[in-house]
């Protein structure tokens, strides 16, 4: 079923196409899933709805409907557009070609010529997957995929030289020079991807990242997806690493898979760290998928410290594709530290700093004794002895391994600050009507997608679903408490348009505003 969004700032224009759809949505063909009166305010709800259709008039209001097209687009690859506008010039309709609109069609708009639209994106959408699916694209496409899952193993394994990694990014049509790199690891539970669904999701992913060379994924027939996401800043890559991570998410719940965890690592533009963002943000993903099922988790937000990286020097790095024990990842550390000459003292000394330093920044009570046991002059004393430096590994690490796990339920259990204040805005601000997604995020200084992520995960609804049920909740006391007229309370709680709220009202209490009020008067 197609989901469609209307974007139009015409009150009784919105209203004519939501009845024109109604006749489709009853032959189950499309889905109306909203609309806006801006292309601001559309771009907000879009980025948590996620229509495949965008019906959008041209002349709007803070943003024009060709920018929403284009910017729409780019946030939501799969998405169609058919543009429906008073003006018929030229130069419109190529910039709407140049963007990649469905259909450009003039007001007043027949309901033969909507539905026509309609029915030719439908084709398309359907004809792109079809051609995805002949058999020599699909191998072309499982072939790249065998490529990559390659890259990964390889990668994960030993590594790549900095100038190895240059030589794929070509072939890997990733951008890897000069970049800021996220990692990004899905793992789900105890059953594996079907085949159908495998194929699927391949073939859905090289449809959306395909030609966008700031992804990289890779989907195992196991239970696993990988990726990079690279962007010129830190922050640009982190905020491209949570729009991967949403459509990943929006993708394996389309296909019914609920129980999962999407894990987002850390950033940076070192070419030799990537291997251990890698691997430590695959063991976190491990450690976290059962209180985490069906969510992204972001490891710096969990862990809460400075340094979430739990990065040795290559020839000790712990050994993150299996549980974190501490037995064997001390094993690990004095095996690397053999060299020709026997147990290298100094580098000992260098990972006990280490450890000292990432203990002390994860701030637990057990940690700060363990720290207070041990001095600078300690530890160049114990990391020329193997005997006793085995036993201060044993205390760091398993303070470490405690601290980390109280840290990330200390975290569970609080609701993000971001979320708290955002939240309080829209029950001192519901009746204002550009209270959007964006607007909180440019208020509280993060990203669109990044705040949709928190906001869904804290508060278990969307933000669009829970403004909605505090205005809903306000215009019920209304209609219970006032005479108010049922426009006037539309406009009391932020909707432009009276017609919208009733059919919002019908929706989601299941009759109408009119005859909640003759009910809650009997």
């Amino acid at each position: 079923m197609l989901k469609v969004f209307i974007a139009e700032d015409e009150e009784i224009i919105r209203l004519s196409l939501r009845k024109q759809l109604a006749k489709l949505e009853k032959e189950g063909e499309v889905q109306f899933v909203g609309e806006a009166s801006d292309g601001d305010m559309a771009l907000s709800m879009m980025q948590e709805l996620k229509p495949d259709l965008l019906l959008t008039d041209i002349r709007m209001p803070f943003m024009n409907g060709l920018d929403l097209a284009r910017y729409a687009k780019e946030m939501l690859p799969w998405l169609h557009v058919i543009i429906i506008s008073g003006y018929d010039d030229f130069a419109y309709s190529q910039e709407a070609i140049s963007i990649g609109v469905d259909s450009y069609i003039t007001k007043p708009v027949t309901t033969n010529e909507l539905i026509s639209a309609i029915m030719s994106s439908q084709k398309q959408i359907q004809q792109e997957y079809e051609r995805q699916k002949q058999p020599d694209q699909k191998n072309k496409i499982l072939h790249f995929e065998y490529y990559k899952e390659h890259f990964f193993h390889h990668l994960e394994k030993s590594g790549y030289e900095p100038g190895e990694l240059i030589e794929r990014q070509e072939k890997l049509n990733f951008n890897l020079l000069g970049q800021y790199l996220t990692a990004l690891y899905v793992k789900l539970p105890q059953q594996h991807l079907n085949e159908q669904n495998y194929q699927h999701l391949i073939l859905r992913f090289n449809e959306i990242f395909g030609s966008d060379k700031s992804v990289l994924s890779v989907v195992y027939d196991t239970l696993t997806i990988k990726g990079l996401v690279s962007g010129p800043t830190e922050a640009k890559s982190m905020e491209k690493a949570y729009y991967a991570a949403d459509i990943l998410k929006y993708e394996l719940q389309s296909i019914e898979e609920s129980a999962f965890v999407i894990a987002l690592g850390n950033t940076s533009n070192r070419l030799t760290e990537l291997r251990n963002n890698l691997l430590v943000t695959q063991q976190y993903a491990i450690d976290n998928l059962e209180p985490f099922s069906g969510k992204i988790i972001r490891l710096a937000d969990t862990v809460n410290i400075e340094d979430a990286r739990f990065v040795l020097p290559d020839k000790t790095l712990l050994d993150l594709n299996q549980d974190f024990r501490v037995t064997e990842s001390i094993n690990v550390i004095l095996q690397g530290l053999q060299i020709e000459k026997g147990f290298s003292s100094s580098y000992a000394y260098q990972i006990s700093q280490y450890l000292m330093k990432f203990l002390e920044k994860l701030d637990t009570n057990q940690g700060k004794k363990v720290l207070a046991e041990y001095q600078e002059s300690d530890l160049v004393l114990i990391s020329n002895t193997p005997s006793v430096y085995r036993l201060l590994l044993e205390v760091l690490l398993t303070a470490i391994k405690n601290g980390v796990k109280e840290k990330s339920y200390q975290k569970k259990e609080q609701e993000h600050p971001v979320v708290t204040t955002v939240y309080k805005e829209m029950l001192e601000n519901y009746s204002d009507p550009n209270l959007s997604l964006q607007a909180a995020a440019d208020d509280t200084g993060v990203s669109l997608t990044y705040l949709s992520t928190l906001f869904s995960q804290t508060k278990g609804k969307t933000f669009i679903d829970a403004l909605t049920e505090i205005r809903l909740n306000h215009a019920k006391e209304l209609l219970k408490e006032t005479d108010l007229l049922i426009t006037a309370i539309a406009f009391e709680i932020g909707y432009n348009d009276p017609n919208y709220f009733s059919y919002l009202f019908k929706k989601k209490v299941g009759i109408s505003p009119k005859a909640f009020r003759t009910e809650q008067n009997k």
